[in-house]
Order: structure tokens, then C-alpha cells, then sequence
């Protein structure tokens, strides 16, 4: 398939996805065209719908906006096509989520599908394509979450029925190691971090 006609068949997609359909021809092209690491699935594909599943089963674009984008979007069970430091599988899901306990206190973190089996994962920083998946918060501490015992400060993460918690490491100040996010601006010395 050429871009053109791939172009042609996304502003032809019905309007019920055409949303959908135009972010990921935006998140697959550049300069009249697709990425450069995109266009064997591009060449090899017979419709758009071939195309962008090209993508997402392709291993090699995992990282890609255009795959985290297709597997958020029919809610694809991704989690496990990357390395995981730890992972419990199977977690009935009783109440409406799944709980995190520390120091006493209890977080129920929401995930769909009642009565259904979930994944907890725990990830590396920069281990796994986010974009494929909705920030839900941040926590830092000591704490369980099925019978998984976490220490350090972590992003957490859902997807479609999975619970992610991504490690990251702190500098001295208590921020990212990285600089990525919670920038603190000022300063009160008497403030305990």
C-alpha cells in the first residue's frame, strides 16, 4: 500500500472511529509519509486496519506512539511483550480494583471488569511504552499490593485490566533522578520532604 491510499482510507474509516483512525495516521507520518521504521509494514499491509495491526504485532515498535495508541485503543492485553522485574497474574478482581497497603492505610486503585482476573506488574523506569497506558498517580514508601512488597517511589499506571507500577529513582532533593516531572519551584527550608 502506498501512503496515499492509506491516507484515503482513514478519511474513510466510519465516523464512529475516525477519530481514532486520524491520531494514529498523525502519530505514523511525517513529511508527506510514514516513519522511516514504519514503511515495510506500510508496503506489506492491504488496508489501514492491516497497517496500523502491522505495527502493534511487530515486537520492534513496541516504544512506537502509533502502537502504544492501537493498543490503548482495542484495549489489547500488551503488558507481557515487556520485561517485567515482577509480575502476579490472575487476581480475581473482587471489589472494583485493587487495593495498596502500607503504613496502615489502604488505596484501592479502579480497574474495570469486576469478577474478572487482573495483572500487577512492576516495571524499570523507561521499561515499557506508557503512552499505552493511563497515569493514575504517584507513591512513595513501603508498600504490598498482592502480596507484592514494593519499596521506593514509583509511577503507577492502569491499562485496560492491568496495574503497572513503574520504579523510578530519586535524587538526593527527593525528586526524579531523571528530572522527569514533579519539578518543585521555590523553596521552604522547613519543609520536610
Amino acid at each position: 500500500m502506498q501512503y496515499e491510499e492509506l491516507k484515503a482510507q482513514v478519511e474513510a474509516v466510519p465516523a464512529a472511529q475516525a477519530k481514532d483512525y486520524r491520531e494514529l495516521l498523525a502519530l505514523a507520518s511525517i513529511a508527506g509519509g510514514v516513519w522511516p521504521r514504519l514503511k515495510g509494514h506500510l508496503e506489506a499491509a492491504e488496508d489501514c486496519r492491516g497497517f496500523f495491526q502491522a505495527i502493534y504485532d511487530d515486537d520492534a515498535c513496541r516504544f512506537e506512539n502509533a502502537w502504544a495508541y492501537w493498543a490503548k485503543m482495542n484495549k489489547e492485553p500488551w503488558a507481557d511483550r515487556f520485561e517485567a522485574e515482577k509480575a502476579v497474574r490472575g487476581v480475581r478482581l473482587e471489589n472494583k480494583g485493587i487495593f495498596i497497603e502500607g503504613n496502615g492505610n489502604e488505596l484501592l486503585v479502579p480497574l474495570q471488569g469486576r469478577g474478572h482476573a487482573a495483572n500487577v506488574y512492576l516495571f524499570a523506569e523507561n521499561s515499557f511504552n506508557e503512552h499505552a497506558a493511563e497515569f493514575y498517580g504517584a507513591i512513595n514508601g513501603s508498600f504490598t499490593c498482592v502480596g507484592m512488597e514494593l519499596v521506593g517511589a514509583f509511577d503507577i499506571y492502569r491499562a485496560h485490566r492491568a496495574l503497572i507500577f513503574e520504579r523510578w529513582d530519586v535524587d538526593k532533593l527527593r525528586r526524579r533522578a531523571n528530572g522527569k516531572g514533579q519539578v518543585r519551584t521555590g523553596c521552604d527550608c522547613s519543609a520536610t520532604w
